[in-house]
């Protein structure tokens, strides 16, 4: 990807862009995430910047921060619960602070995985549940 795929240095546009601006040009190259989906993450539609800085950044994929810290700019907090003995990094959803739920026994709270770890669909879906599915709970979204 090169400065000539966004930037047209001809152009009278704002910061030169080509004829398409914000998510539109961004989806000349990424229409799988253009949608329309039934389960929309808000920010797609608003501005892909709202999220990513196409220009670089040290955080994957081209995103603002690194997860957690970028989600939870705008969404509450959640925690994941492990327990020792369990191969490979199976989590829960547990929210320790809904209607009186509590940590199950031998359980440790922690955030220990990424966001997208379990909330693989961020710019959206058509599925009602968009998570992955350990030990028969569901991980919605």
């Amino acid at each position: 990807m090169g400065c000539l795929d966004c930037h047209n240095p001809h152009g009278g546009a704002a910061r030169l862009t080509a004829d398409n601006t914000g998510r539109d040009l961004c989806f000349l190259c990424h229409a799988d995430k253009e949608g329309p989906f039934i389960y929309e993450h808000a920010p797609v539609n608003e501005d892909c910047l709202v999220c990513h800085r196409p220009h670089g950044t040290v955080a994957d994929n081209l995103l603002k921060q690194n997860e957690p810290a970028l989600c939870l700019s705008c969404h509450a907090m959640h925690f994941h619960a492990t327990v020792e003995g369990v191969d490979g990094e199976f989590t829960v959803p547990l929210d320790a602070s809904r209607n009186g739920v509590s940590t199950p026994d031998g359980w440790k709270v922690g955030m220990l995985t990424k966001c997208t770890q379990c909330h693989s669909a961020i710019h959206g879906t058509d599925l009602p549940s968009q998570a992955l599915s350990t030990g028969g709970n569901a991980l919605t979204r």
